[in-house]
């Protein structure tokens, strides 16, 4: 699955976004920590989970988020409401959507996932 693609820096620099912001909660924000916060609440907006309860979708994030922030593997987040290869698409969704909201992806990479496949039929 292409779609969610980043490269090692990019992953690199929303690790490092998602790890400062849960730092920060305890004291003040640099600029990036600021932006970073943004680009982490718009991303909890735009993830696409499906049709599920909003208590579950809110407990998935979370175990996401803490999976990131923390570097801990699927295998000690405890319940996470999906299987393991599930939670890791669901990461890599995440990841790409902070990045997108923190300007990482440029239009021309983000719009090629938005036009149909060539051959399905759709013009």
């Amino acid at each position: 699955m292409k779609r969610f693609h980043l490269t090692y820096e990019e992953k690199q620099i929303v690790f490092a976004a998602v790890r400062i912001d849960s730092k920060a909660q305890r004291r003040g924000r640099s600029q990036f920590g600021r932006r970073a916060r943004e680009a982490i609440e718009k991303a909890e907006e735009e993830f696409d989970i499906g049709d599920i309860s909003p208590e579950i979708r809110k407990t998935i994030i979370e175990k996401i988020y803490q999976s990131i922030a923390y570097s801990q593997p699927w295998e000690l987040l405890g319940e996470t409401y999906c299987s393991r290869g599930m939670f890791y698409q669901y990461r890599k969704q995440f990841v790409y959507r902070i990045a997108d909201n923190m300007g990482l992806i440029d239009s021309r990479r983000r719009d090629m996932f938005l036009r149909p496949a060539a051959g399905d039929g759709k013009r």
